[in-house]
C-alpha cells in the first residue's frame, strides 16, 4: 500500500504544480517578435522620455500574428503583443513611463512624449495600461494628455467588459477562431471607459467604437508588470 500512497502523492503535486504555472497564450521568447522595427527601438520611438528626462530601462515588446489554420475562420486573425515594462528606479516619474497603447502601431506611448509631439500621435492611441494600474480610455486621460481636449472624433473611444472566460478559451480565439472576440463581446451596461485596479490573472475584452474593432487585455503579472494585447482584425 506504501508505493501506491506515494504514487498518488506525487501525482497531487504534479496536478498543483501545473495548476500554479502560468496559462500561456502568447510564448515570451523574443523570436516570435515579428516587427524588428520594434525589437530594435529607441526609447524615444518606443514613446519614451524625449525631453527633461532621465534615461529609463526599456520596455520589451514581444509581437504575433496569428492565423487560424481552419479556413473557415481565416478571414480574421489575430495581432498579440506580449508588453513587459522593467523595474523603474524608485521615485520614477509617471509621465516618463509609456502607458498608453496604440493597437494601429503596437506600441506604447508615454505621456512625456505625447505631450511633446504633435497630436496626430495622441489620436493614435487607444488606452492606457500601465499607470495607476489601470485601462482607460484616451478620452478619459485628459488630465494626463494635453491634445485630448477638444480632439473630439479623432480619438477612439474604447469600452472594456471584465471577461467571464478563462486564459486557455481566450487562447483559443486568439489561435483559431479571432472572430468569436466580436461574436461573444456583451454590449451591456456592464461596459466601461475604466477599469480600476485590475489584478493579476484579469482578462477584459474591449471594443474600439469608432473603428468597430474587438479584442482582449490579459493582465499576466503586475510585478513585474506584463500585459498581453489581443486585436482581431481582417485578413487581408
Amino acid at each position: 500500500m506504501k508505493p501506491i500512497k506515494q504514487a498518488i502523492a506525487f501525482s497531487l503535486l504534479l496536478t498543483t504544480f501545473f495548476a500554479c504555472k502560468e496559462q500561456a497564450i502568447m510564448q515570451p521568447e523574443p523570436t516570435l517578435v515579428t516587427n524588428q522595427g520594434v525589437v530594435n527601438a529607441t526609447p524615444a520611438s518606443l514613446g519614451g522620455i524625449i525631453t527633461n528626462g532621465p534615461a529609463l530601462p526599456s520596455l520589451t515588446i514581444v509581437e504575433q500574428t496569428y492565423i487560424p489554420s481552419n479556413d473557415l475562420w481565416a478571414h480574421t486573425r489575430c495581432h498579440a503583443w506580449r508588453v513587459t515594462w522593467p523595474t523603474y528606479p524608485v521615485g520614477t516619474s509617471p509621465s516618463l513611463i509609456p502607458t498608453m497603447f496604440s493597437v494601429a502601431t503596437g506600441t506604447t506611448y508615454s505621456f512625456n512624449f505625447l505631450n511633446n509631439t504633435s497630436a496626430t500621435n495622441t489620436y493614435k492611441t487607444n488606452f492606457n495600461l500601465y499607470h495607476q494600474n489601470e485601462l482607460t480610455t484616451v478620452y478619459e486621460m485628459g488630465s494626463e494628455l494635453t491634445h485630448v481636449f477638444g480632439a473630439g472624433d479623432k480619438l477612439e473611444n474604447t469600452r472594456f467588459n471584465k471577461s467571464k472566460f478563462l486564459a486557455a478559451t481566450i487562447e483559443t480565439w486568439v489561435k483559431g477562431r479571432p472572430d468569436l472576440f466580436e461574436l461573444y463581446w456583451e454590449d451591456t451596461v456592464d461596459t466601461a471607459t475604466k477599469i480600476q485596479n485590475y489584478q493579476k490573472g484579469d482578462i477584459y475584452l474591449y471594443k474600439l467604437v469608432n473603428q468597430n474593432r474587438y479584442g482582449g487585455i490579459r493582465i499576466v503579472s503586475v510585478t513585474p508588470r506584463i500585459i498581453e494585447i489581443y486585436s482581431a482584425e481582417p485578413n487581408q
